[in-house]
This record gives C-alpha cells, structure tokens and sequence, in this order.
C-alpha cells in the first residue's frame, strides 16, 4: 500500500473515534476496535499514571507480539499515561507518526469519559441531596403548619378574657359602679396598661402566624380616617397619659379612605405604641395625614430617643429589638415587621427617618386608597 493511501484510509478510520458514544462500559471494545482498523496489533494495553502509580486501564487481545510502540497520552502537555502497541511484525514509520494522533484523540476520549464520570457521580450526590432537603422541607412545613394551628387556636383562647379583663378595668376606671380611692384606680390603670401590653404580644404572634401561613385576608370598606385613628388613640390612652405624652393630631375630617379597617388600625397602633414606648415623659407625639391625587400618606412624629443610623435598616427586621439607653423594649420584637407585612398587603409601603436623641418619623405611604 502507498504512503498516500495509507495516510487516506487512516484518516477515514479515525474519523471513526468521533462517531462513537462512549461510557465506561464500551470504551475499551470501541478504541481498540478502531484503533486496529488505523494500526493493525495483536494486543493493546491502556495505562492510566497517578501519583507514581501506574494501571491498566483498557487492554485488547492475548498474544503479546515481539514488536512494541508507545505513545504517551497527555492533554495541554499534562502526561497521565499512555497506550502500548505489539504485534508480530515490525510497525512503519507511518503507523508510528499515526499513533501520535490517535494516542492525542484517545487521550481526550478518555478525560471525557473520567469527567462524564465524575459529573454523574455530582449529579447523584446532588439528587440525593434534593430529595433528603424535600423530604427535611416536608417535615419543616409540617411542624412550621403545626405551630401555626397551635399559636392560633393559643391566642384566641386567650384574647377573650384579656378583652374581659380591659373591658371591666375600663367600667371600674371609669367609676361607674362606684367611687375609687387614688391608690385603686392607679391599680386599675396598671391593669388596663399590662393587659394591653399582653393583648398586643397576643395579637402580633396570631398575626405572624397569619402572615407566614399566607392567611391573612383583605376585608375593604369604606371609612373615615380620622375615626380610625381617634379609636387606636382611646385605646392607648393608659399608655400615654401614664407618660404625660401630648399627642397633636392633624387629620383632615374629610378624608375618606377605601381599604381594611382593621389592618389601618392595626398598624396605626403599632407605630404609635412604639412612638410612646420610646418617647419620654413630657414628650410629644404628632400624627399627620395627607391625601395627595387619591395617595395616602400618614407620618407619626415623636421627639423620643431615635434610632441610630445601623438600626433603621433592621428594626423592621423579626425579632430585631432595640435597646437604647435606658429604655428597654420588652416585646416579642414582631411588632414592626408585621406592621410592614400589612402595609405590603394593602399596597403600600412604610419607611422611617430618625437620628439619635432627635426623634423618628415612620412614613407609611398607602395608593389608590383614597374617596373624597
């Protein structure tokens, strides 16, 4: 056979190496199969080299001729072993320049079929991984599900005799079966105080529960703000008038508003609670609404201790509690974040200024809400 019909066959039968789909089960009949088509021998040996030691890999037939090539197998001049040829007959110079090329296909064949290997074994790991995390993530959903159910029936149970509880401190506050000595109403006061600091718990872990459980619903009616506000406010007179705070309000009478009643109060009395919590003695609280084009906004303006500049990203973060000089917030530290949860569910947003010993401003921004 002339040397160019040599070269004209081999090229047509390593082609052959890349019409082939390989995996570690038929990588050895498919390489030496095609390689004997290129280079005819009698027995192939692969080695794979790594840290100084040295395997077999792949090999082909039994009888091990007189004559031996070899050929190193390496990617990027990074030798990792190499293929031995024998045979009976001597091998041409042809066949030996041949081999380089096939030795330089194999070698890439092989990576590849290591890589494919390796990229399995992760991407069983990784299933295993995924199925143990759904399993772990059904269990977390259970329990999470279970305490919320628990939580839930909890604080019902007992919100209704904390609402018997203010509700008869209130009849005894305001003498209506009888007179009361100074000493017994401040004790009635102190009851009302501590009964609404518990309803308020009460109501925030009921209300987390609601929110993570994607249960809180929206009941949209129509009403005047200014209302809705003076009720918050009687509510948490105790609270205030025990501070002698004065609380300045500059709600327009006419603005009528479409939106939920109850969540409108409810975040009206959490950012007002907190201004009081954190306001001192003799101070004062503002409470300014506008209606700008149908858009709510509502600012509650304290001169209390304020919050520092690392902290106002966070405080409406859960179970994130400040505690700044000599006021400590005992709280379930939820009351923000619930408070920023339902200004989210009534489209809106809530934000606060504030500076240390100069005050914060909570801005809550509601749209569309707005009927006059």
């Amino acid at each position: 056979m002339g040397k160019n019909n040599y070269f004209q066959n081999a090229i047509i039968n390593i082609a052959e190496f890349y019409r082939q789909n390989y995996n570690e089960n038929n990588a050895e009949e498919i390489l030496f199969n095609t390689l004997n088509k290129i280079i005819p021998f009698s027995k192939g040996i692969i080695y794979l080299q790594s840290n100084d030691k040295t395997e077999i890999k792949y090999q082909y037939g039994n009888i091990i001729g007189k004559e031996i090539i070899q050929e190193e197998l390496s990617i990027n001049g990074c030798k990792f072993g190499y293929i031995e040829l024998s045979r009976e007959s001597s091998f041409c110079n042809d066949e030996k320049l041949t081999l380089k090329t096939c030795a330089y296909i194999i070698a890439n064949i092989i990576k590849d079929i290591e890589l494919s290997k390796i990229v399995k074994s992760q991407v069983t790991v990784l299933q295993k991984s995924m199925e143990d995390a759904k399993k772990q993530n059904k269990k977390i959903i259970a329990a999470e599900k279970v305490k919320n159910n628990f939580l839930s029936n909890v604080s019902h149970e007992l919100r209704t005799p904390l609402n018997s509880i203010l509700g008869f401190s209130e009849l005894l506050q305001a003498q209506f079966i009888g007179k009361l000595n100074k000493k017994q109403m401040e004790y009635i006061s102190d009851i009302r105080i501590a009964s609404l600091h518990l309803l308020g718990m009460i109501n925030e872990i009921l209300d987390m529960s609601k929110i993570e459980a994607n249960a809180m619903k929206i009941n949209l009616t129509e009403f005047k703000l200014i209302q809705n506000t003076e009720e918050v406010i009687n509510i948490l007179k105790p609270l205030y008038q025990k501070k002698n705070i004065t609380l300045f309000i500059d709600i327009p009478q006419n603005i009528t508003i479409k939106s939920d009643y109850q969540k409108i109060q409810q975040i009206l009395f959490n950012i007002i609670n907190n201004a009081i919590k954190f306001t001192p003695e003799n101070g004062e609280i503002k409470i300014i609404a506008k209606n700008i084009l149908n858009n709510l906004t509502i600012k509650i303006i304290d001169n209390g201790i304020g919050i520092e500049k690392k902290y106002l990203k966070r405080i409406f973060k859960k179970f994130m509690q400040v505690n700044i000089g000599q006021v400590k917030e005992n709280s379930t530290g939820l009351g923000l974040t619930i408070t920023k949860e339902l200004v989210k569910l009534l489209n809106g947003e809530i934000d606060v200024e504030s500076e240390l010993n100069k005050g914060s401003t909570f801005i809550i921004k509601l749209k569309n809400i707005v009927i006059l």
